[in-house]
């Protein structure tokens, strides 16, 4: 059976999560407020809502027994994306991912205990220094 994932925020974060799943063949449904993300997405999701995250019953009405997996892509608007966790741990998805704008939203995250908690400019940084240490660079360094 293929992975079903439910992408929340169709920021630069979230929509590149959707369309490598997609890519991947993994069934997305992708969901944000704005209207033309929303369309953007649709492009390539299975699936693509635009649903205001405003309380914990604004899932109410989708199947959420049907998803494995959660991204939360929500870092700016810290309320909203608590909410949305709060309101996915609701429900039966197995596995929530969401992304921290910050340390201390980080820390909220984990006090709410979200499987999975990414700092997108952390992690960049350390595969950044990563790649210089192991001279993984996408050209070859110029001769001097």
């Amino acid at each position: 059976m293929k992975k079903q994932c439910l992408v929340i925020g169709l920021g630069i974060f979230g929509m590149s999560v959707a369309k490598k799943l997609s890519e991947e063949g993994v069934d997305v449904l992708a969901i944000d407020k704005d209207m033309r993300l929303v369309e953007r997405a649709s492009k390539f999701v299975n699936k693509a809502l635009c649903l205001n995250i405003n309380s914990l019953d604004a899932f109410n009405n989708l199947p959420m027994d049907s998803f494995d997996i959660a991204v939360v892509g929500i870092g700016e608007n810290v309320p909203v994306s608590i909410l949305t966790c709060l309101a996915l741990k609701e429900t039966k998805i197995k596995y929530i991912i969401a992304k921290g704008g910050d340390k201390l939203h980080k820390e909220v995250l984990e006090k709410l205990d979200i499987d999975e908690i990414i700092l997108p400019e952390e992690y960049l940084g350390i595969m950044t220094a990563e790649n210089i240490v192991n001279n993984k660079f996408k050209k070859e360094e110029k001769d001097k």
